[in-house]
């Protein structure tokens, strides 16, 4: 062998790039061959490590077996490297010695991470559910918070009343629209510092020193009602109903209230007058039988307080029933009515004038103790000389003729029933001396009463 023929030998078993073979650098036939199965052997790892394992091994001899050998297991090895890649992780590598132990580990790694990968993706999945429901149940609170929201803007707007919200530290407040029309203040010039306690009606200081104490923090009461009147902005009083709710801290101390102010006037109004009817005479607006009675009762007090006394007054008119039979209830409602006026302009504001029913009126007149007698003659000849201006009944002139019988306080009575029995027993002492007069209890009326009473019941005389 030349020396040429071992230089393209080293060239081959090291690698490195051969040039064409001729036949004139080589001695004989079988180095030639070895030559050219050894490039064809080259040619052919270098297919295999680049994955082409499609060609036809043509070596002959344990060379050639060899390859082939290594030929089926690098395409069996791929095969289960596609399988794996499908899924499949039941394949296992039994030849190629290392190898087989590390792709085998690898198989079992990629199906630990598939499991692992799985598991991630049901908790994945089941963390999206539970996203998907939070996501709902919050798109349905805001849906239900809007609602609610709506709703309430709509109760604000529609409500009668003044909603509040107030701040007791900061002592910042909200108004309602409502609220502020209430007290007749534009938005612009309300008062930040609105104290409502100083807005308060003098005769309502209760009140008023409780909403005081709210303000001021000194008392954390439970939700409150207060009824009250309130200055508004053009310094009239409106009478209102404040309803409130305190929000409390920590230390059990509110720091904030929220409530309404309702407008409660007419409802006042309308309490007034149901009060005034229920103890007032229909007809001529006078104190009924259920005033007199507590009035009696304050008049006895002031009276037993202040050491005086009082004249108790009762009268009816005569011939009433002929005014009625005559000219008509109409006409007969038209005298009760300037008779109960009269009566109150001979007395003053603080005695009484009460009707008790048809034609009977009673009077009391407070005096001095031992003066009885003079004050009775004075207020009777002030009553009679009004008298003498005549009532026009609807066309009729007509002069007013009362009886009157009188007893005091406490000389003839000490309590409400004796002083009427008294005073009906005098009434009738005064019409058996010729009517249109008046006379003060004595023993004779007592008589005379029981007199007219039997009478009465036999027939003999007409009630009167």
């Amino acid at each position: 062998m030349n020396t040429d023929s071992i230089t393209i030998l080293r060239q081959i078993l090291s690698g490195r790039s051969i040039p064409v073979l001729s036949e004139q650098l080589f001695e004989n036939q079988e180095i030639e061959t070895i030559c050219q199965e050894l490039i064809t052997i080259r040619e052919l790892l270098l297919k295999f490590s680049s994955g082409d394992l499609d060609d036809n091994i043509t070596i002959r001899g344990a060379i050639a077996g060899c390859l082939k050998t290594l030929q089926a297991n690098l395409r069996h090895l791929t095969w289960q490297v596609q399988q794996v890649a499908e899924g499949d992780f039941a394949q296992r590598v039994e030849f190629m010695g290392e190898f087989s132990l590390a792709f085998n580990s690898m198989v079992v790694q990629l199906e630990h991470s598939l499991n692992e990968l799985k598991d991630s993706e049901k908790r994945l999945l089941k963390l999206n559910n539970d996203l998907q429901d939070e996501i709902h149940f919050r798109k349905t609170a805001e849906e239900e918070l809007k609602s609610s929201e709506e709703r309430w803007n709509l109760a604000v707007q529609c409500s009668r009343d003044g909603i509040w919200d107030i701040d007791l530290e900061t002592k910042e407040a909200w108004y309602s629209e409502r609220f502020l029309e209430m007290f007749q203040y534009p938005p612009e010039e309300l008062p930040k510092d609105l104290r409502w306690d100083l807005l308060v009606h003098p005769d309502d200081q209760q009140e008023a020193e409780f909403l005081r104490k709210l303000y001021t923090r000194e008392e954390h009461p439970p939700p409150f009602s207060v009824e009250c009147r309130v200055r508004c902005r053009d310094g009239n009083y409106l009478w209102v109903r404040i309803r409130g709710m305190p929000i409390k801290t920590d230390n059990g101390f509110p720091n904030r209230f929220i409530g309404v102010t309702s407008d409660i006037s007419i409802q006042k109004e309308t309490e007034t007058a149901l009060a005034h009817r229920a103890m007032h005479d229909n007809l001529t607006g006078l104190p009924n039988r259920y005033l007199l009675d507590d009035r009696l009762h304050q008049h006895i007090a002031n009276a037993l307080r202040n050491n005086t006394a009082f004249i108790f007054v009762m009268m009816d008119l005569d011939n009433f029933k002929g005014v009625n039979d005559t000219l008509g209830h109409a006409a007969g409602d038209i005298l009760l009515i300037e008779l109960g006026k009269r009566i109150s302009a001979c007395i003053r504001n603080t005695d009484t004038v009460a009707r008790l029913g048809g034609d009977e009126f009673v009077f009391v007149y407070t005096c001095a103790q031992d003066k009885e007698i003079t004050t009775t003659e004075q207020v009777m000849n002030r009553l009679y000389n009004s008298f003498q201006t005549q009532v026009n009944l609807g066309g009729v002139m007509y002069t007013i003729r009362s009886s009157m019988g009188v007893s005091f306080f406490p000389r003839h009575a000490t309590d409400i029933a004796s002083l009427f029995e008294r005073a009906d027993e005098a009434l009738y002492l005064a019409k058996e001396r010729g009517k249109n007069t008046f006379a003060v209890w004595e023993p004779e009326a007592k008589e005379v009463a029981e007199k007219v009473n039997q009478e009465t019941k036999s027939g003999l005389r007409p009630t009167r």
